[in-house]
């Protein structure tokens, strides 16, 4: 009998005498190449007659590659299907007929074999007339709706088990699953984010997303018509893509916003992190709440507490880059300054000068009727964060590009940063996150929450002087920080992340 896996490196070897089968490394028991290969008779045909023999799936009849997914999330679809929580009539009898056993070395099997390899992706925006694309790597953040690689990482390369690679699974699949989550067919998924967000998709959404990570060019339409977030009259709205400049000055206009995209790749030398500007100011800037770039452009010069003394907008943005991107400030004039500066020009078109205006900045949320707390702030994180941004807050890469930032350690910003400021990092959590739920918590919740991301070890305020004791004293002498505090038994900002 000829083993189901044809791996190039390390195919599929039968031990007759432990009546295991060894793949890619792993011991699986001998009735998972059975069941893969011959089914369980007289319901449970073979796997291989529907996703093929290497786990690759069938393209034309809208079967999906298993190949190499995570083992827990196809551990839960099995238990889904089995107990019609999932629907599906031809998995549906095929995950009940299989013990729980069964279901678990399955998925064992399949996350086992050998998936398509990870390459690294430089990543190029499209251009809003391609919906699905633009979905895919932008989102429609009017609607609530953050682009698919926000989740599935750059190109749909999937990040971890809980979030599956969506390149090259067939069109039909997609189509079937994002439609079974609009109906309530198909278990909402962690945190609820599929559900929410399949329910704000249009048909055409639905149906442009699948052909763009089918690999099935987009239709060029632009993006369906959506009621922004922000309902106020006074609202500001930047201008939208598709008026995006010509000419030179749009060539700038346009290499800043792909430096604000994607910062490490087109502004390597200044950055010392795996952040983009893009992880805090949502939406390429644009997004009410979250800081938006049109909001802080006509807002200086001013005045800073922080340097004590009147700052331009190319200054405060040098201190992005050493706080922030815990980096190194381009100098004055440097094309890479110019390039965000432009941009950022450019988003606040009509916007009123030296004014206040609705969005701008991080909420302000109003003092919670509890103290935060680092106990309470832990239990938040585990239910609400951990997910995307990892256990221990170290984010998650996909291609070789971030996923989701990290929110403390060695790769996210350091003490010096503005979200190290428990105040802000609750207002931009309160109305910005869990992706696609901005609102969803508490006010209590997001101000507890925020206070254990920022009672984390991160790297050393730039401006560090002396000890941490005088650096507090200095810089941080303030209630809305936590450097230079006691939390667990450990001094804030004494150690390396």
């Amino acid at each position: 009998m000829r083993p189901v896996i044809r791996s190039v490196r390390l195919g599929l070897v039968l031990f007759s005498a432990m009546q295991a089968a060894i793949v890619h490394g792993e011991t699986v028991p001998a009735d998972a190449h059975a069941i893969a290969t011959r089914g369980l008779p007289p319901s449970v045909v073979a796997c291989q007659a529907c996703h093929g023999p290497d786990g690759e799936g069938n393209l034309p009849a809208g079967f999906p590659r298993l190949a190499g997914l995570g083992r827990s999330y196809l551990a839960e679809q099995l238990a889904a299907f089995a107990s019609a929580k999932r629907q599906s009539p031809v998995m549906q009898p095929i995950a009940a007929a299989m013990s729980t056993q069964q279901q678990t070395v399955m998925a064992g099997y399949y996350a086992a074999m050998a998936s398509p390899p990870q390459r690294v992706v430089v990543v190029v925006d499209p251009a809003p007339a391609q919906a699905g694309a633009w979905l895919a790597a932008r989102g429609r953040w009017s609607a609530d709706i953050p682009a698919c690689s926000q989740c599935h990482g750059a190109q749909g390369l999937g990040v971890g088990d809980s979030f599956p690679p969506l390149a090259g699974q067939p069109a039909a699949y997609i189509v079937a699953q994002l439609q079974s989550w609009k109906h309530g067919t198909r278990p909402p998924g962690p945190q609820s984010l599929m559900s929410a967000i399949a329910a704000k998709l249009s048909e055409q959404d639905v149906n442009a997303v699948a052909d763009y990570y089918a690999g099935v060019p987009a239709a060029a339409v632009g993006p369906a018509a959506s009621t922004p977030r922000t309902t106020s009259a006074s609202a500001f709205e930047p201008p939208p893509e598709t008026a995006m400049p010509a000419g030179e000055f749009g060539k700038i206009v346009s290499q800043g916003e792909q430096i604000f995209l994607h910062t490490r790749q087109n502004a390597g030398a200044y950055v010392g992190n795996t952040l983009d500007c893009a992880g805090c100011h949502l939406d390429a800037g644009r997004r009410a709440g979250s800081a938006p770039m049109w909001g802080a452009y006509v807002s200086y010069p001013a005045f800073r507490s922080k340097d004590g003394a009147v700052s331009t907008f190319a200054a405060r943005m040098q201190g992005c880059f050493l706080y922030s991107m815990n980096g190194k400030a381009p100098p004055l004039g440097d094309p890479a300054l110019v390039a965000l500066e432009s941009y950022a020009y450019w988003l606040a078109k009509g916007a009123p000068v030296g004014t206040k205006m609705e969005g701008a900045g991080y909420p302000k949320l109003p003092t919670p009727a509890l103290a935060a707390d680092f106990t309470r702030g832990r239990h938040v994180y585990d239910a609400r964060c951990a997910l995307c941004h990892g256990p221990r807050g170290q984010g998650q890469v996909s291609g070789g590009q971030p996923a989701f930032p990290p929110l403390w350690g060695p790769q996210s910003f350091n003490w010096g940063a503005g979200m190290h400021q428990v105040g802000n990092a609750a207002g931009f959590i309160k109305a910005n996150m869990p992706l696609s739920q901005g609102d969803s918590l508490s006010d209590q919740e997001a101000w507890d929450v925020a206070l254990f991301m920022d009672s984390q070890e991160r790297p050393q305020d730039p401006r560090f002087a002396d000890s941490v004791e005088a650096t507090r004293k200095k810089f941080h002498d303030s209630p809305d920080s936590m450097y230079g505090r006691v939390v667990d038994g450990h001094l804030l900002g004494s150690g390396r992340p």
